[in-house]
């Protein structure tokens, strides 16, 4: 092979150059302590590097996510510890008050009592978090609860599909009231007499209720009934029976709950739209073509609030599957659906939920109605109980019925009260697993942050004797291709001549 003066000088340029960059490289590697300085440096390298980074910047925010879960439920469980004890006296205070020797003075003093503590209750219903409701579900904004007026009615014949014989009771009392009617009749239709007492029955005012009325009115409170509600009066000789009703405390929730979820036309009001299903996201669905409820119908939805859409779905009959349940799409004052309608359907879970690590949410509050109870209007007309294990409904009749002297009320509401409290329990139970939960999340976590902190840490940090070493080696190696070139470089065929 022929060894040309301009080979030899090309390739003396090409590996004193290729020396000046790996030295070049080290020298900024070096600077910067870093093995990788540029993805081409070490592109695998790079790509670890830059998921890991990902992964650790995600796992600060699970961090921070993570203590305000803790702060809530750590609250939720001190506040329930609290509400515990403040119920056991309540309940001691039944058990005194239904042995049945309670003096009138005794009993007036057990019932101003039992109003601090169910106030108390009712206080600690309210705890917030920053600002935020911890009981009041979705609604966080604002009081889970506020103290009103209830009532507990006996021997009334309920109207057909009536939840209750009363539906509201609006106004203020300072004292339970005790109400009784004095005639029969159907509320609604029917004349009849009533009469009511605000001091434990020593006094009593007689009225009547109007033909066509539905509200009973006593001395600035109403007590709105159901229509269609039969009623009978009261006897002397038989005190159980007759209908009465006794007014007394109730606590009323104002926060949300699981009623079902909502759904809101953006554009087509003449169709009708009702949800089928538990959804824990809000879902937005969109018409995609011009059609009518009998279908077929082509829609997309989006669970983030219209940033990425579904694939084109379609429905031949006007049911449309999304995440979560059904949309059912029927004819209102028309059927017709055109392209780009919207119809929104609100989430009915009364959870606040956050991302505390890389595959796990949590719920850091509580829905009021399924720790304490109360009354709740789902309708925003008729309100009613949680039913059996309703801790604040329980005690505003046990209030009602100390301060109307009812012996056998009080007895029965020891029971209710029992109940409730199970119903509290169970609810801080629940939280005290979620918090333990959280425990076990935070140690996962950590472990994740520690592999990815020393994966990141072993790949990207530069061992600098190691370095140093190199950089000598390739000093004195591009020091000998400058020697070696020069002295090659000067030979000629000329000075052998």
């Amino acid at each position: 092979m022929r060894i040309s003066t301009s080979m030899t000088y090309d390739n003396s340029l090409k590996y004193m150059t290729s020396l000046q960059s790996q030295i070049n490289r080290v020298t900024i590697q070096m600077a910067t302590q870093q093995n990788i300085n540029c993805p081409s440096d070490d592109p695998y390298g790079t790509e670890v590097v830059l998921d890991n980074t990902s992964l650790l910047s995600h796992l600060t925010q699970y961090q921070s996510n993570l203590e305000t879960a803790q702060g809530w439920l750590s609250l939720a469980d001190d506040t329930l510890g609290d509400a515990s004890t403040v119920l056991t006296k309540l309940i001691e205070l039944a058990e005194q008050a239904a042995n049945g020797t309670l003096s009138e003075a005794n009993r007036e003093a057990a019932a101003e009592e039992a109003r601090g503590l169910y106030e108390q209750l009712i206080t600690y219903a309210n705890t917030e978090y920053n600002g935020q409701s911890i009981f009041a579900g979705r609604d966080s904004g604002g009081d889970a609860y506020t103290l009103g007026l209830g009532a507990t009615v006996t021997g009334a014949t309920l109207a057909s599909g009536a939840g209750s014989a009363v539906l509201s009771v609006d106004g203020e009392a300072d004292q339970s009231i005790s109400i009784e009617f004095t005639g029969d009749g159907t509320v609604g239709t029917d004349a009849i007499t009533y009469r009511y007492s605000s001091d434990g029955g020593d006094t009593w005012t007689e009225a009547t209720l109007a033909a066509g009325e539905t509200t009973l009115s006593c001395d600035g409170v109403e007590v709105n009934m159901q229509s269609g509600t039969g009623v009978t009066a009261v006897s002397d000789d038989d005190t159980s029976a007759g209908t009465r009703i006794t007014v007394r405390p109730a606590a009323i929730y104002t926060g949300d709950a699981d009623d079902g979820a909502q759904v809101t036309a953006q554009s087509n009001t003449d169709v009708t739209a009702t949800a089928t299903g538990t959804f824990s996201d809000s879902v937005v669905v969109r018409i995609e073509e011009d059609t009518t409820v009998a279908g077929p119908v082509s829609y997309s939805y989006s669970s983030d609030g219209g940033l990425t859409w579904s694939d084109v779905q379609s429905s031949d009959d006007g049911t449309l599957t999304v995440p979560g349940g059904t949309l059912e799409l029927s004819a209102g004052s028309g059927s017709d659906l055109a392209a780009g309608d919207t119809f929104t359907v609100t989430s009915d879970s009364t959870d606040l939920t956050v991302r505390v690590s890389t595959s796990s949410s949590i719920a850091i509050n509580s829905c009021g109605l399924d720790v304490f109870g109360g009354l709740y209007s789902a309708d925003g007309e008729s309100y009613a109980s949680t039913g059996e294990g309703d801790l604040f409904e329980a005690i505003g009749q046990f209030i009602g019925y100390l301060e109307t002297n009812n012996e056998e009320g009080i007895a029965e509401s020891l029971e209710a009260l029992t109940a409730g409290q199970a119903t509290m329990l169970s609810a801080a139970s629940d939280i005290g697993a979620r918090e333990v939960r959280l425990e076990h999340i935070e140690t996962a976590n950590t472990l994740l942050t520690e592999t990815a902190t020393s994966t990141v840490s072993n790949t990207l940090d530069a061992d600098t004797t190691a370095l140093a070493t190199e950089l000598s080696k390739l000093t004195t190696i591009y020091e000998a291709v400058l020697s070696t070139s020069s002295a090659v470089m000067n030979l000629s065929l000329l000075d052998y001549l």
